[in-house]
């Protein structure tokens, strides 16, 4: 009978943050860094994590605000800031030359990372996100952040509410994202697990212009994947190609039966296409 691997809860210090982040153990191998996104968590790459430690060191990261780690003092959730916490991250582990997977939010931090860092990354994966957005899936995820309830009275209510906005992902894993994305408050009911000051900046409008990615990549010299959920509204195929074109060493696959959330919607073929990749 086989044990499930399970992941260990760490913390270091970096870029003035507690960083908290799950080890996956098997640290004789090459080092995995796995980036979540925007609403993300380190445990939102748990099954994707359990696949990869067969064969990686794998260290999935509650980025500043998520999670368990510190939220931004200053409220400062820019790309070079998350890239700062990285890259402090990575000195305070001594690592020097690792693979980097980044989904959505956490996959612009990593190619704005790869382009200053090249000489750090074996290899690098994108996952459904590029130096532009389809603005039509901006926009909806904007909205949802916006209008999302600040309580309910149980877990089950949240479940339900985030199932109207799930096309692919199974209860099981839903159920997972919406366990550690949320907390229970002091009044009993169940609130967001992440610092509001994201979810307010986007009320008010003061969010900071994104960073341009696109002189990021000729910089990114390392094997890169970009993997594209093929019922995505975010990363536009012509994007896609744009980024194929302008990357050194780049490859692109589509994942069938996936939005946005590619590797939540449709694991069972997200996982073997990244590892035929890494191999």
């Amino acid at each position: 009978m086989t044990t499930k691997v399970q992941p260990q809860d760490k913390t270091v210090i970096a870029n003035g943050l507690n960083l908290h982040y799950l080890d996956w153990g098997g640290a004789a191998q090459t080092t995995m860094v796995l980036l979540h996104g925007l609403r993300g968590h380190a445990h939102s790459w748990d099954d994707f994590s359990l696949a990869a430690c067969q064969d990686f060191h794998v260290l999935a990261l509650d980025q500043r605000g998520r999670g368990d780690s510190d939220w931004a003092k200053d409220g400062d959730y820019t790309t070079p800031a998350y890239v700062a916490d990285l890259a402090a991250f990575c000195d305070a582990l001594n690592l020097d030359s690792f693979v980097l997977v980044g989904h959505s939010m956490g996959g612009r931090n990593s190619m704005f990372f790869a382009g200053e860092n090249p000489e750090k990354l074996q290899k690098l994966v994108v996952v459904d996100v590029g130096p532009e957005l389809d603005p039509r899936g901006g926009q909806r995820i904007t909205n949802e952040i916006v209008n999302v309830p600040e309580e309910f009275d149980s877990f089950e209510a949240v479940v339900e509410y985030q199932s109207k906005q799930n096309r692919f992902a199974s209860d099981a894993v839903l159920r997972r994202r919406l366990k550690y994305a949320t907390k229970e408050l002091p009044n009993g009911k169940i609130g967001w697990r992440y610092d509001l000051e994201i979810r307010e900046s986007r009320r008010r409008g003061t969010v900071p212009p994104s960073a341009d990615l696109w002189p990021s990549l000729p910089k990114i010299t390392c094997p890169t994947l970009i993997v594209r959920g093929a019922e995505t509204d975010l990363l536009t195929p012509e994007v896609a190609q744009r980024m194929l074109d302008t990357l050194p060493n780049a490859q692109l696959v589509e994942i069938p039966r996936a939005g946005h959330m590619v590797f939540e919607d449709n694991p069972e073929d997200f996982i073997p296409a990244v590892r035929r990749f890494l191999s």
